[in-house]
């Protein structure tokens, strides 16, 4: 290293955190050991540090090449070669630039020249040598925290609200806001919603640990966590070895019970078990409820479908009060396992009542323009006896079988050619004026159903005057008599203007 290092003025620091365990006190370590070797060796240097996640774009590693091939270094300096990049095609890439530009890489242990055969084997070889130590490393840690775990120990990530973790015992214990996760349980066991809790909390001032208000997000997250029973769980997920997100992370899926490691009375509970099992059975009805039910039944319940993938649309209370038809959240997969969502935006029902009623309004008078024509078209007849109908019916029975019995005797040569044309005509003369007859009494019947449209279109004039006098249901009930479905589409921003095609059952009659 003595030949190489006497070439060497001025170095590039690079320091990133390549383990999700890693701490910020192991990041400044390894800094330090950094520093304080170029300050042993003369060398002047610039530091690059990500303060990022490892799976965070690397934008120090960039500004830095960027410089390397500017002719600005003579090495990079790393505590291991596996920090340069998140993955092994991301360190080759940078050892690709470091060799085209002849700078060094090096670590307090080794220093290698890239532009030789030899540096590049050794090169190759720390990069094996390094991911096997990471494995070896990662699953000693995944052990270590599945025997801790198995002690009643919490290894579940971040600390839950109302808990404060001890290093000592390594279990969680009540802070401060304990008191504020107990109010929320008995809250919602007494009836209240996640919305009506969050409202409530915002009309008191009262906020969150970290200073934001209690929505009703967070407040179903502490309602869900079995830690508030004193319960530890470790393992709920795991990551797929095979499926991966288009960013190119592996996916991950949640896991059984069998799988996971659960331990109760692990620490001290904020509620008791009984009190969380009861809210837990409380959510699990609310949610398997549809939106409709949850809000109540709307005047376009079923009715409302998405012009862009055909779902049907629910609806949703905002903040209490309005009430909105929900975005299409309808997934269109690819090839890949990756996904859009469907771009069909919702709006305030209101605005789209208003609008609906606006097209709906030539519907309704198409169908008064029916009823008139159908009004004039029937002619006045005589009120006839309850019975006529079957009697009518009988006699055109009667005159069938006459004519029957003509056939038969003309058969048996019982008649004239001349006398059977006679008899067959004046049966079947017969038969058309009962018929005619018949249908004059039939279309007294349709007084019934004439009755019955008036008094659909009239409700239909009422309920677009703003005069009805029915309930959500009866009106849900009268418009699905008519609509099939309404198409709806609004796509852009919160200015974008929607669009409306009702489809009509047995449009062609009334248009």
């Amino acid at each position: 290293m003595g030949n190489t290092l006497n070439k060497i003025q001025k170095v590039a620091v690079y320091s990133r955190k390549s383990r999700p365990e890693e701490t910020s006190e192991v990041l400044k370590r390894q800094l330090a050991t950094l520093l304080d070797m170029c300050h042993a060796k003369g060398w002047e240097y610039d530091v690059f540090q990500e303060i990022g996640s490892s799976q965070d774009i690397n934008t120090e590693l960039n500004k830095m090449l960027e410089k390397v091939q500017a002719l600005h270094y003579d090495a990079v300096l790393v505590t291991e070669q596996s920090r340069l990049g998140r993955n092994d095609l991301v360190i080759a890439q940078v050892k690709q630039i470091l060799t085209n530009y002849g700078v060094f890489l090096l670590t307090p242990t080794n220093s290698i020249d890239l532009t030789t055969q030899e540096g590049v084997l050794l090169s190759d070889m720390q990069t094996l040598v390094d991911k096997q130590e990471y494995l070896n490393t990662k699953k000693r840690l995944i052990r270590g925290k599945r025997q801790s775990a198995k002690e009643g120990n919490w290894v579940g990530g971040r600390t839950p609200v109302g808990y404060k973790y001890d290093s000592i015992t390594k279990r969680l214990a009540p802070d401060k806001y304990a008191p504020i996760v107990e109010r929320i349980f008995r809250l919602y066991l007494s009836g209240l919603s996640s919305t009506d809790i969050a409202r409530q909390f915002e009309l008191e001032g009262i906020l969150t640990p970290s200073g934001s208000k209690w929505d009703k997000a967070r407040i179903a997250v502490v309602l869900a966590n079995p830690a508030y029973k004193g319960t530890v769980i470790y393992g709920k997920t795991k990551i797929s070895n095979v499926s991966r997100k288009p960013s190119g992370n592996p996916r991950q899926f949640k896991t059984t019970k069998d799988e996971q490691i659960i331990i109760e009375d692990a620490h001290v509970p904020i509620v008791s078990p009984e009190d969380w099992d009861r809210v837990r059975a409380i959510r699990e009805q609310r949610n398997s409820k549809p939106p409709s039910a949850r809000i109540g039944k709307v005047i376009f319940t079923g009715l409302i479908k998405c012009g862009i993938c055909g779902r049907t649309h629910s609806f949703q209370r905002r903040k209490g009060k309005e009430i909105r038809i929900t975005s299409c959240q309808t997934r269109h997969y690819q090839e890949d396992g990756s996904y859009t969502v469907c771009e069909n935006k919702g709006m305030r029902l209101d605005k789209f009542e208003q609008l609906f009623y606006f097209h709906f309004d030539d519907f309704v008078k198409a169908l008064e323009d029916y009823l008139k024509e159908i009004k004039n078209s029937i002619p006045t007849v005589a009120n006839k006896p309850a019975d006529e109908r079957e009697t009518l019916k009988q006699a055109i029975k009667k005159h069938g079988k006459s004519i029957k019995k003509v056939q038969t005797g003309y058969e048996m040569e019982m008649y004239t050619d001349k006398e059977f044309a006679e008899k067959i005509k004046y049966y079947r003369r017969q038969i058309t004026q009962l018929e005619e007859e018949l249908a004059k009494f039939e279309a007294k019947t349709q007084d019934g159903k004439i009755d019955e449209l008036e008094s659909s279109i009239n409700k239909l004039r009422s309920i677009l005057n703003g005069t009805a006098k029915m309930c959500t249901s009866e009106i849900n009930a009268l418009f699905s008599k008519y609509i099939d479905y309404i198409e709806y589409t609004r796509i852009g921003d919160h200015t974008a203007e929607p669009t409306l095609d009702i489809k009509y059952k047995g449009q062609e009659q009334t248009s």
